[in-house]
């Protein structure tokens, strides 16, 4: 047993810095998956270390037990914006808070040890601070606008909503459920059916229900939707560290793991293939599901980002004349070239070793590592969103590098040229009208150069459409 652990923790502990180390070359078969998890435990704990987030005052020292991060602190800003895709986001950091009950805490008018934790908002009244979605996720309750309209009188004989008053119920995809409840009168924006972002406002912190002043009981669920399987919310958040660094914006993308058995993954691509009905995803994907998955981390590459990229770069068809390529990642191919000028193939699996190569430049040891740090740097300092930016390693450093909208803002720009073309889509139609620009020539003025922020936030654009095309085909 002993020895076992003593081979999985060599192999994480010199494999990790050089992504193009293939741990299972020196473990047995069967410990695979203690590797994998054993890696993203390392990750986690370095990320939340690393993160610049903080700064929010609580009672006391929260202790969070587990190294999962890809939840979000429910507490969102004041303010909201409304993001490209029409939903409403907390534009701002979250509000300072106070937790006033802790999970299994048995004050004096509870009859049993409380489901989940209560975070008052700190003398903010009721309908004011924004309650978002701690993880991407689909509503199930409420199912209509009847179940959100009871009024900011709680108190403690009061069993509207099932003493919950109005509130939310999200189920997310690797079986947990989250609550959010005594939320303010008619401030509900979801219902049942509707699949709800990370950071998606979902209504206001308020007083209805069994409640005895303005707060959120916020509460989890963890492999059925029971009162039985109700677990420590502080075990998946941490409000010290409200929006912790992930490598996949907030739900764990790894660049060289992933969670999925090999079986899970097949049956996952399948599904996928039925439901869209893609041909290229199915013929050339969905039909060599076990083989990609094999050849992904035989050479130190996450099977999930292998897809993913794959359906961003090309939506995994190559034409006819390219076929014989296998670069379905864009490999090589600079904006505006065709797919012949990049790298050229034999087999599928001979590509994806030669993306996985690619990723490779980009871990903690790779020669975009310093260039990847300083863009962090200065997206950060910049107080850029932090979901366009991120360090060596992950997901996000890699594409601040690789993403770049181009270095001024052409009107009307194009797909290959960048500028207005994506600009106009990230911010809102007219946006470049707003600012200045330049044709796509040599002479545009300094004025209209992109700046930091625009460029971050196009990371952040890309980032979400391969998070949407992830959640799409593996429910994650």
């Amino acid at each position: 047993m002993y020895k076992k652990f003593l081979n999985i923790l060599i192999v994480a502990l010199f494999c990790l810095p050089f992504l193009n180390c293939n741990a299972y070359e020196y473990i047995e078969p069967e410990n695979e998956q203690r590797v994998i998890d054993t890696i993203n435990q390392i990750y986690d704990a370095k990320e939340q270390y690393e993160s610049l987030a903080g700064g929010y005052d609580v009672t006391e020292i929260i202790n969070v037990t587990t190294s999962q991060n890809s939840f979000w602190w429910p507490i969102g800003s004041e303010k909201t914006t409304v993001g490209t895709n029409g939903k409403l986001y907390a534009s701002d950091e979250p509000v300072s808070i106070e937790i006033t009950s802790y999970f299994q805490s048995k004050e004096e008018f509870r009859d049993k040890g409380h489901g989940g934790i209560d975070i008052s908002p700190n003398g903010r009244g009721v309908g004011v601070v924004n309650v978002i979605a701690s993880k991407s996720g689909t509503v199930v309750y409420p199912v209509d606008k009847s179940q959100t309209s009871f009024n900011d009188n709680g108190s403690l004989n009061n069993n509207d909503g099932q003493t919950y008053g109005n509130y939310v119920k999200i189920q997310h995809s690797d079986g947990t459920y989250t609550l959010y409840a005594h939320l303010a009168k008619d401030s509900i924006t979801v219902f049942a059916g509707e699949v709800v972002e990370q950071g998606q406002v979902i209504g206001k912190l308020g007083h209805s229900g069994r409640s005895t002043g303005a707060h959120l009981h916020f509460e989890m669920r963890k492999g059925a939707d029971s009162s039985a399987n109700r677990v420590n919310p502080l075990d998946f958040v941490d409000p010290k560290n409200p929006r912790p660094i992930s490598y996949g914006s907030g739900n764990n993308f790894s660049l060289v793991a992933t969670t999925l058995t090999k079986e899970e993954f097949v049956t996952k691509m399948k599904n996928y293939c039925d439901r869209s009905k893609n041909k290229g995803f199915c013929n050339n994907f969905s039909s060599r599901a076990a083989s990609i998955y094999d050849a992904s981390l035989s050479s130190g590459v996450n099977p999930e980002l292998v897809v993913v990229t794959a359906g961003a770069e090309q939506a995994w068809t190559l034409s006819a004349s390219c076929s014989y390529t296998n670069n379905y990642w864009g490999i090589g191919i600079t904006n505006g070239k065709g797919c012949n000028s990049g790298a050229k193939y034999s087999s599928i699996e001979e590509g994806i070793a030669g993306y996985a190569a690619l990723l490779s430049s980009y871990g903690p040891s790779g020669n975009f590592a310093a260039s990847i740090t300083n863009r962090y740097n200065q997206r950060a300092q910049a107080g850029c969103d932090a979901a366009g930016h991120g360090l060596p390693g992950t997901l996000e450093g890699m594409q601040s590098i690789y993403s770049w909208l181009g270095n001024y803002r052409y009107n009307p720009g194009s797909g290959g040229l960048g500028g207005c073309y994506y600009l106009n889509i990230i911010y809102g139609a007219g946006y470049c009208s707003s600012v200045a620009t330049c044709p796509g020539s040599s002479n545009c003025p300094s004025t209209s150069a992109t700046t930091v922020c625009e460029q971050n936030d196009y990371t952040a654009w890309q980032l979400k459409k391969k998070a949407q095309i992830r959640y799409d085909i593996f429910g994650l």
